[in-house]
């Protein structure tokens, strides 16, 4: 679900992503910058319709996940490599990371009940050390 996803947004296919969350309307959608945020399928649809009509794509492929379930569900973090594909062709990879609550149908399909993607930073000299 994390690299459908991310197949979604590189083809800019709205009712594609849509269709990977829960047909009902409480679902979320994150994105890593400031204001990507929605809540409710229209709100989610609209969100994603700004977010398509942007001049760069961008799409991501899991590395790795950690994937915690429920009954009739999963939370998963996947670390992913996320691409910016520009207008002119270029492609810049960046560290991606895909967080979310699935919700398995009765029909056996696994869909997105809320999703959230960050870009995690790398911490700076003697950090990881500070912290302790």
């Amino acid at each position: 679900m994390v690299d459908r996803l991310g197949e979604g947004f590189l083809a800019r296919d709205l009712e594609g992503v849509m269709a990977c969350f829960v047909p009902e309307d409480d679902i979320t959608y994150v994105g890593s910058e400031a204001g990507e945020s929605a809540t409710g399928r229209a709100a989610v649809r609209e969100l994603l319709a700004e977010l398509f009509a942007r001049p760069a794509a961008y799409t991501w492929q899991a590395t790795s996940a950690t994937v915690h379930t429920l009954p009739g569900g999963a939370f998963i973090i996947a670390e992913a490599d996320g691409a910016e594909h520009t207008a002119d062709g270029t492609v810049e990879p960046f560290p991606y990371r895909i967080t979310g609550l699935l919700s398995r149908r009765n029909s056996g399909a696994w869909l997105w009940r809320a999703v959230q993607g960050s870009e995690p930073t790398q911490p700076g000299p003697g950090v990881a050390e500070d912290w302790r």
